[in-house]
């Protein structure tokens, strides 16, 4: 149902030299605001403001619409949808980005029996799945799986190819380095040389590969999750975009797919007041984690 104050909705051009950028009123921010949360979760806070009217003013033009035309456009057409939201969420990672949460899970993963069902929520480009994995690949004796979600078709189509920079290979410890394999033009480099000498782009090995599993999902919709059952879930610098509320609303979901003495690890700071009757706090330094006791 559209709102009737959409009919009146234009944006006006920015005169500043040289940008591309247009402006909203306060009135239309809000409107799009709105809209962003009630679709995906996703707060969009006032500090990226200019930076959501650069992308939204890009679809715009893309689209020849104006303004009202576009907004109304965005909600009927699937496509345009996922074209703004891929432009919108944020695909910044890095492997073993928070190192105390993978030490724990060095620890913790020898100690699970059968095979360990391990997920990665907002995966973005693949760096958190593919770290996960090559944690699993040396400490699992009994296998595992890897499921990658995330919103952006873009940034699960880049997980999927799992190429990456040689700078991306910097914060990868030496024991997992074996996980990581030349690309055919750097096939005269050995993979200990790699990465301080060659700068060569990398791929992960197929030995992780046929252990991974890529999902578009928007944890809003918490009943399309087909995950249960899980003994990890890793959900890092994705809670910080909902509003508190959806956060825990987000959070007992999660509980919900959790074996009982299954793993949520979280980002430090990030819910650091939640609790939960059937979770325990996980003592760990620098962590924040819990284990399903009930």
């Amino acid at each position: 149902m559209m709102t009737p104050a959409l009919t009146n909705l234009s944006i006006q051009p920015s005169h500043a030299a040289g940008s591309a950028r247009e402006k909203f009123d306060d009135e239309q921010y809000a409107l799009w605001r709105s809209l962003i949360e009630s679709r995906i979760g996703m707060v969009l806070p006032d500090i990226q403001r200019g930076l959501f009217e650069l992308r939204v003013g890009d679809r715009m033009r893309i689209c020849d619409l104006s303004s009202a035309s576009y907004y109304q456009y965005v909600q009927t057409s699937a496509v345009e949808w996922q074209r703004l939201v891929e432009d919108l969420v944020v695909h910044e990672t890095a492997f073993f980005r928070h190192l105390p949460s993978f030490e724990l899970l060095e620890q913790r993963l020898p100690l699970f029996k059968g095979v360990v069902h391990i997920w990665s929520v907002g995966c973005a480009t693949g760096e958190e799945t593919w770290s996960l994995a090559m944690l699993a690949e040396a400490h699992v004796t009994q296998g595992y799986s890897v499921m990658a979600s995330d919103i952006s078709d873009a940034a699960l189509a880049t997980a999927q190819v799992g190429r990456y920079s040689w700078r991306k290979s910097e914060r990868i410890p030496l024991l997992y380095r074996q996980f990581c394999v030349a690309l055919p033009e750097s096939t005269q480099a050995s993979v200990a040389h790699l990465f301080a000498l060659t700068r060569q782009d990398w791929q992960v090995s197929d030995v992780l590969r046929e252990h991974v599993f890529f999902h578009r999902l928007n944890l809003m919709d918490s009943g399309q999750v087909p995950f249960r059952r899980l003994q990890v879930i890793f959900c890092q610098n994705v809670l910080i975009y909902f509003r508190q509320f959806d956060r825990r609303d987000i959070l007992d979901a999660l509980v919900q797919r959790l074996e009982i003495g299954g793993l949520l690890v979280l980002g430090p700071g990030e819910m650091a007041d939640w609790d939960h009757p059937a979770m325990m706090r996980i003592k760990h330094a620098g962590t924040l984690a819990y284990e399903r006791i009930k």
